[in-house]
């Protein structure tokens, strides 16, 4: 039996004590990054780990609670039925995305006397229950009932099985309204209603569907902001210590650290973009360069301090959003061709662009009212007054290649050439996002309602 210790890298101390308690007393844990194998996936490696855990001891502190990897081992582990017990390091206002996950597990704190004892005991329950269910399964290979005891013992425990069944049907029958949930119905090219941003409902295309109908795909109908895809992580675009890097040809143009650090990091699995589209929290942790106007081109559209982008949608529509595993080709700073995360909102790549041509969808999109009103850099009313262009460019999770700071956007039409590059540190870009919803959970209403 092994269990799982789910922790902020800022609490790798606690997070280690806990783990020498555990297999001092004979509980094998797994902890990160002592278990992860040299050369694996990082990400693979955690999700294996959890799916081999009878249960998950997560250490809650400020950092747990705004770490984006802590939240979706929380995730994992829920939707996996995998027990949790919560061992509180501190007091903390759980954010929205924690508050829905945990509400019904188990906490223990810190501060209470028995703490490690409520730890051990937790450890030593799942022993006895792994002991028992695998002393059923040998008892029950190696010999038959043999008497009427037995038998009558075996159909109450079936008909308990059953009522227990019942019970379960029933509440969710209560739970949907006096009705099983049903599956939303509807087609490629559909605009529909779901969750919000920026004090508006939000429209969508469903632009794919699952071979097997249980899943869609949806992108925005509009750009719903104007952002920077990745802060300068220097802190000043173009410039780093005192050296000025705005002229034609410069040593960040060859230079690829550089490069990141004046003009921003293309690596969609650690941009700014990345981790404000996928959280629900009203302040957002990042882990390197926030995005603050000063790391910006024209320092303009900062949104270091903005809620994050899921933090208007309803517990409902949360849950109804399935974490999808996301490929993305990998920049000239990373070893891999290739980098994988998970993540419940993204960007489209290059090659995900096909579905709009397979859905009959146009790729060109126009910004929101409210997206126009919020942006500060006015690059968008420019075009619009010069040429009376309505369509918008939108930003690619999609790296240029032999590039740390470029990534691709989608054009707005005015040349037959619809793909552009340009620098992640330009904050005057639309933002067009997309994401997966599990049909059966999600209630969202069409654009005519």
């Amino acid at each position: 039996m092994q269990i799982f210790i789910s922790h902020s890298s800022k609490n790798a101390d606690a997070a280690a004590g806990i783990c020498r308690l555990l297999e001092e007393s004979g509980t094998k844990c797994f902890i990160a990054p002592r278990d992860i194998r040299t050369g694996r996936e990082y990400a693979e490696e955690i999700v294996n780990g959890l799916d081999a855990s009878a249960a998950v001891i997560l250490l809650m502190s400020k950092e747990a609670n705004h770490s984006p990897h802590v939240l979706r081992e929380v995730e994992r582990a829920v939707s996996k039925s995998i027990p949790i017990l919560v061992y509180k390091l501190e007091e903390v206002a759980l954010s929205k995305s924690m508050e829905y996950f945990l509400m019904t597990h188990q906490w223990v704190g810190s501060q209470d006397e028995d703490g490690y004892e409520q730890i051990l005991s937790f450890a030593a329950d799942l022993q006895q229950q792994t002991a028992r269910e695998q002393g059923t399964r040998i008892q029950g290979g190696s010999q038959k009932a043999k008497n009427g005891s037995k038998a009558k013992k075996t159909a109450l425990a079936v008909l308990f099985i059953c009522l227990f069944a019942a019970v379960i049907a029933a509440g969710c029958f209560l739970l949907n309204g006096g009705r099983e949930r049903e599956k939303a119905q509807v087609q490629v090219g559909d605009t529909v209603i779901f969750g919000s941003y920026n004090g508006e409902e939000i429209s969508w295309r469903v632009l794919k569907l699952s071979e097997d109908g249980s899943q869609a795909v949806l992108v925005a109908a509009d750009i719903l902001t104007m952002k920077a895809f990745d802060a300068a992580e220097g802190g000043r675009y173009n410039r780093y210590e005192s050296t000025d890097y705005w002229g034609q040809s410069s040593a960040a143009d060859t230079d690829f650290e550089l490069q990141m650090l004046v003009r921003g990091n293309n690596n969609w699995s650690v941009s700014n973009i990345r981790t404000w589209l996928n959280s629900a929290d009203e302040v957002v942790n990042y882990a390197d360069q926030p995005p603050e106007a000063s790391a910006m081109a024209e320092k303009k559209n900062g949104y270091q301090n903005e809620a994050g982008f899921l933090h208007d949608f309803t517990a409902e529509e949360l849950a109804a959003i399935v974490e999808t595993e996301i490929v993305t080709n990998s920049n000239v700073l990373h070893d891999a061709d290739a980098v994988t995360s998970m993540d419940r909102v993204y960007l489209l790549s290059m090659e995900e662009l096909q579905w709009f041509d397979e859905a009959g969808i146009s790729k060109l999109a126009v910004p929101t009212q409210a997206a126009v009103e919020q942006d500060g850099s006015y690059w968008y009313m420019l075009d619009y007054t010069e040429y009376n262009i309505k369509e918008y460019c939108w930003w690619l999770r999609e790296p240029v290649a032999d590039t740390a700071s470029q990534c691709y956007l989608v054009g707005n039409g005015y040349t037959m050439e619809n793909i552009r590059q340009e620098n992640v540190g330009l904050e005057g870009y639309g933002v067009r996002p997309a994401l997966t919803v599990d049909l059966y959970q999600v209630s969202f209403r069409s654009e005519e309602e």
